[in-house]
């Protein structure tokens, strides 16, 4: 299926891998030129090589979009080389365990500021220039705990509910300019942030890593185990296509039916019950 993107530009925020490098490759592979930003200039580098394969420019840039001014450099360095920005995926992000209270005023501060207030700052740079295009997509990360929350995961569950309020009201103020706006809300992809997230929780129950993402596979979804970053990343690249051009406002999960009447649980009552 042509998806009708070829030659425009994309920016995927976290692109330099799992979901945001997974989803990069796909744009590339329909012609996207792309642009990513991360914080690990070793993996950006081994993305730019990879998006290139494809054929299309690729521009990669070493950016930490908790700040703001690190945003803005983002943005200004996409314009001034690819020459404009047609396509935007605020994917960057990171999580920890925490409860409602035992969470930080600075915990607090790092979840609001890379998941919600980095779509804010960069839609508040693109969103004006996809106006006078009359043309353009705004796929922002949420996840299913945006949703239902999960437990053990507090203010990163606020942060992302706050991401899917944010994308309707995109939608409602821009829609009548060609801007599609939708927030994905992906389940348990196998990545190496989860895999962090996974360490974590085993020392702390005195398990193995593979206990929690065994256990964590079996339950959170009904076809028992975890999706890879590349089935994100098509429904990435799909939601930038004209294809989409009458999907906006709305959440779109990829949680192999997590959300679907299944409860989500704190991950260590799963590990426990086996």
């Amino acid at each position: 299926m042509d998806l009708g993107i070829k030659g425009k530009v994309a920016l995927v925020t976290g692109g330099n891998k799992g979901i945001g490098k997974a989803s990069a490759l796909e744009l590339a592979r329909e012609g996207c030129n792309v642009a990513i930003t991360g914080r690990n200039e070793t993996d950006l580098a081994a993305a730019e090589k990879e998006i290139k394969s494809f054929g299309v420019e690729a521009l990669v840039i070493a950016a930490d979009m908790e700040k703001a001014a690190e945003v803005t450099k983002a943005v200004n360095r996409t314009y001034e080389t690819l020459g404009r920005i047609d396509i935007l995926f605020n994917n960057a992000g990171h999580s920890k365990p925490c409860t409602p209270i035992s969470s930080t005023d600075e915990d607090w501060t790092a979840q609001l500021n890379i998941h919600l207030l980095a779509c804010v700052r960069t839609c508040r740079l693109i969103v004006p220039k996809m106006i006078e295009q009359k043309w353009g997509r705004i796929i922002n990360m949420s996840s299913m705990y945006g949703i239902l929350p999960g437990s053990g995961v507090t203010d990163y569950n606020a942060a992302k509910a706050a991401v899917i309020n944010y994308t309707r009201s995109l939608a409602m103020e821009y829609s009548r300019f060609g801007i599609c706006a939708t927030a994905i809300c992906p389940g348990l992809i196998h990545t190496e942030i989860w895999d962090k997230f996974a360490d974590i929780l085993a020392e702390d129950l005195g398990k193995t890593r593979q206990d929690v993402l065994d256990a964590a596979a079996d339950r959170a979804s009904s076809v028992k185990r975890y999706a890879r970053p590349e089935e994100v990343g098509k429904v990435v690249a799909f939601l930038s296509s004209e294809c989409a051009s009458y999907i906006t406002g709305c959440t779109i999960q990829v949680d192999g039916g997590a959300i679907a009447g299944i409860e989500i649980k704190m991950i260590s009552d799963w590990i426990s019950a086996k």
